[in-house]
């Protein structure tokens, strides 16, 4: 920012109202709101207002939205209440040069900050320049035509006005007597750069009739099928002057078709052919002129999704003090706000371009002038307004140092990158003391997330928050209810927002984590085992040997109700490798004996519960004994029974025994008692079973 705009408030407020009588102080200390806003003057002389220039307001890391406001007749705009952030502005003024500020200034929505901004005034834009656009000898409607001016006090090239022909093909721009270029292109017809001198109404015609191409082809992916969804190209030199076109060419694009003109292409020279495609990595070459055959196709391979890792974490007892981080993993063709040329598709040339030498490469000077960038961005979030709340109070960025590291790959020109935060941005709730109590039985932790995307490349947002101890995610609403929100794990849990449109929400409420109990049992298959003692505190059951039995430790108990997401880990014997893991493990045994089952159930909340059950694993076959109320209390075994017809007659099979194992009593369910009389009736269940006698019979 030049010197004469950063002049005392007092000095300008003074000098102002001198000069228009009217007063344009800024409202530094009355407003009931805390704003962005400043001053808009010209440079190169006194500091005199610019009125009417549209400011926009951006934010350097990309997260919320722009938003413009208009200098009013002192050249003081403002911005009322945006959200938190790391603000830089950009202005523009039809009689002026477009202008943008440098270092990002920080916003936390406490106090009032100022950005001043000079712009330099070009030629008075009093003249009609007529431009008819033709395709040989007829009219091209909605053609777009630039003009851009490289010759000016920026040092950068501009584009000062723009439009779109009518159904004749004619466009009128309003100009001052100057030099300039124009880019005139329209849908399935070539671009073209020509250059007009403006002198009162001036009238100009370009032709966009097939002319000679230079280089051209088509844009495939590895499997040979053609790409035709976001396909732009390239060419870069960075040997050409910033106030150049032919720095950074676009090719003319229809489809999956790419040109490149020759009279826009100055040759000999050597470039770099950057192509790319919706979903796919940019391929970046080498390209002499003249030199290349055509047609040069280009294969592009599949990006793999970009992630945008946000961390936020609570105290480790401390609801009002969290810290915050951000880990970002880029393609080699990703784009960050503030690097240009914009959309250029190569994360390397921009840093170059924009923070280096421009030749092309990264030296480790450049390397470290991109982390003192990132750091000059601030914090994604300088305070947590409309991102993140606890029991509806956000939290405001302290200063502190900037830390972070990129991967080496960076000197890679092909690899992908990362950016990791390694100095947390620390956060303090805004509010005077008393701040959020600890030791609440409950939290409402709300959540305010950007979306995933998935255009040039699928960039896959998550947040992570990490809460204090002995707390865990207990419940969730997502707002909207449609939005493709999830969530993973309790304590330190993760949130994805999925594509959708606009920002999601996620309330969450927090509990303290408490105990639980652990609960065992055998529930199957039928007639396989018996429940001795079905008490969860002594639970005892016979098992069947060499049968894949079912245990279910659903019913356990969990304060929270988040039993189903517990994490259980069942030993059936002594030896490790006897371990199953889940709610409902099946498991079966190969040797009768006494087994202490031993279940751990690890809560979502990280408390931890325990269960010990018994089984008697049987694998002995059991004796049959008959006795009747006919032939006494003894064994009836082998004897023969002779009754008149009609006498009723009880067979009993309590004198049956049987044995788990040696040594142990088994246990005979009442199913396990089968009775066939001979009689041809069905086969009969049960301990004991009364008939009164029909004909000549036999039981066993």
């Amino acid at each position: 920012m030049p010197v004469r705009a950063r002049r005392g408030i007092e000095a300008l407020a003074i000098l102002l109202v001198i000069l228009l009588g009217v007063s344009v102080l800024l409202p530094l200390t009355a407003a009931a709101a805390a704003q962005v806003t400043g001053f808009i003057s010209t440079c190169g002389g006194p500091a005199t207002p610019v009125p009417g220039a549209t400011v926009t307001l951006v934010d350097a890391n990309g997260i919320a939205p722009p938003a413009t406001a208009t200098t009013d007749g002192g050249g003081v705009y403002i911005f009322a209440g945006p959200p938190p952030a790391s603000y830089t502005i950009t202005a523009n003024q039809s009689a002026y040069y477009g202008a943008e500020s440098g270092t990002p200034v920080r916003f936390d929505g406490s106090v009032t900050k100022r950005i001043d901004l000079c712009m330099y005034p070009h030629g008075t834009p009093t003249s009609n320049l007529a431009v008819t656009v033709l395709n040989g000898a007829t009219p091209v409607p909605g053609a777009k035509v630039a003009a851009f001016q490289s010759t000016n006090p920026t040092n950068r090239i501009q584009l000062v006005a723009q439009g779109t022909t009518g159904t004749t093909g004619v466009v009128n721009l309003t100009l001052w007597d100057a030099t300039f270029q124009l880019r005139t292109s329209a849908a399935l017809l070539p671009t073209v750069e020509s250059s007009v001198i403006v002198s009162g109404p001036t009238s100009s015609t370009v032709n966009l009739s097939p002319v000679p191409l230079v280089l051209f082809g088509h844009v495939q992916n590895v499997g040979g099928a053609f790409l035709g969804s976001g396909v732009v190209a390239w060419l870069y030199n960075p040997l050409q002057a910033n106030t150049s076109l032919s720095r950074v060419i676009p090719g003319t694009v229809t489809a999956s078709f790419f040109q490149f003109e020759t009279a826009r292409v100055p040759s000999p020279a050597t470039y770099t052919l950057i192509v790319d495609a919706d979903g796919y990595l940019s391929s970046k070459e080498s390209i002499t002129i003249p030199g290349v055959t055509n047609p040069h196709d280009v294969t592009l391979q599949p990006a793999p999704p970009e992630r945008y890792d946000t961390t936020v974490a609570y105290g480790a007892a401390d609801w009002s003090n969290l810290t915050a981080w951000r880990n970002l993993t880029l393609n080699a063709d990703s784009t960050l706000p503030g690097l240009g040329p914009a959309n250029l598709r190569d994360l390397r040339l921009q840093i170059d371009s924009t923070l280096g030498n421009g030749d092309g490469s990264l030296s480790p000077q450049e390397i470290t002038a991109f982390q003192a960038w990132v750091c000059s961005k601030g914090p994604a979030y300088v305070a947590t307004d409309g991102f993140f709340t606890t029991n509806g109070h956000a939290y405001n960025s302290t200063a502190g140092p900037c830390g972070i590291t990129v991967s080496p790959t960076l000197t890679n020109p092909n690899g992908g990158v990362w950016i990791n935060t390694t100095t947390a941005t620390p956060y303090k709730i805004k509010q005077a003391p008393p701040y959020l109590t600890t030791g609440a039985k409950t939290y409402f932790v709300n959540m305010t997330m950007v979306a995933d995307s998935n255009a040039s490349a699928y960039q896959n947002y998550t947040y992570t928050v990490v809460l204090p101890k002995k707390y865990e995610l207990n419940t969730t609403t997502v707002v909207p209810t449609n939005a493709p929100v999830t969530t993973q794990n309790f304590t330190r849990f993760t949130v994805d927002p999925g594509v959708t449109s606009g920002k999601p929400q996620i309330r969450m409420t927090v509990s303290q984590s408490r105990n639980g109990t652990a609960r065992a049992k055998v529930i199957a298959p039928a007639g396989k085992f018996y429940v001795q003692n079905a008490t969860f505190t002594n639970y005892q059951a016979y098992v069947a040997n060499n049968t894949n039995l079912t245990f279910s430790a659903g019913d356990s108990t969990d304060p929270n109700d988040h039993v189903t997401e517990a994490n259980f880990t069942w030993r059936f014997t002594a030896n490790l490798v006897d371990t199953r893991y889940g709610i409902s493990p099946v498991y079966r045994y190969r040797q009768n004996g006494t087994y202490n089952v031993s279940l751990v159930m690890r809560e979502t909340g990280g408390n931890v519960s325990f269960r010990n059950v018994t089984l008697y694993v049987d694998d002995q076959l059991p004796v049959a004994k008959i006795r009747t109320n006919r032939t006494g209390s003894g064994n009836a075994n082998g004897l023969t029974l002779k009754v008149d017809q009609g006498i009723v007659v009880r067979f009993d099979g309590a004198l049956s025994t049987d044995f788990a194992y040696p040594g142990t009593p088994g246990k005979i369910l009442d199913a396990g008692y089968a009775w066939d009389f001979g009689d041809g009736t069905s086969v009969r269940t049960g301990v004991s079973r009364t008939i009164r006698s029909q004909s000549l019979a036999c039981a066993r």
